[in-house]
């Protein structure tokens, strides 16, 4: 009788102790999904064709640049310096990762980086950051219509 007792008497203690609790109820809503932007040059079909700019140079006044890209992967570019009888032509293979666009030239050369950005491309440092300072607008190439 007396387990009977103890039992009814732990069983009133526990019911007592969760049953004056009031429960949250959690309302879930279901997720709207997450919008990522996908969008970048290696997966746009707009990164091809035309750039032109002129960029800095430490001894004439710049660096008239044209590269075009094609869409088998190959690259030619051509650079003119102003006020002054020299030019440099040069071709390759190019690549896209993300919005990085590497320029690797068929001589074996050290290779050229360019973000990939709308309608323009802009130069990158060797260590591929964007150049900064009071020139870091001029290193911008134009995408030719």
């Amino acid at each position: 009788m007396n387990r009977i007792l103890s039992m009814a008497a732990v069983a009133m203690i526990l019911v007592s102790c969760g049953g004056n609790t009031q429960r949250k109820t959690v309302q879930t809503t279901p997720q709207e999904p997450v919008a990522v932007d996908m969008h970048c040059a290696e997966n746009a079909l707009d990164y091809w064709g035309t750039y032109r700019g002129t960029l800095p140079a430490a001894d004439c006044p710049g660096i008239v640049t044209t590269i075009m890209l094609d869409k088998e992967g190959r690259y030619t570019l051509h650079m003119e310096y102003l006020e002054r009888d020299t030019a440099f032509d040069e071709a390759g293979s190019y690549r896209v990762e993300g919005n990085l666009l590497t320029l690797t030239p068929d001589d074996g050369g050290q290779p050229g980086y360019y973000k990939v950005e709308e309608n323009r491309l802009r130069h990158l440092d060797g260590d591929r950051q964007p150049i900064t300072g009071n020139l870091a607008d001029h290193y911008l190439l134009q995408k030719e219509k």
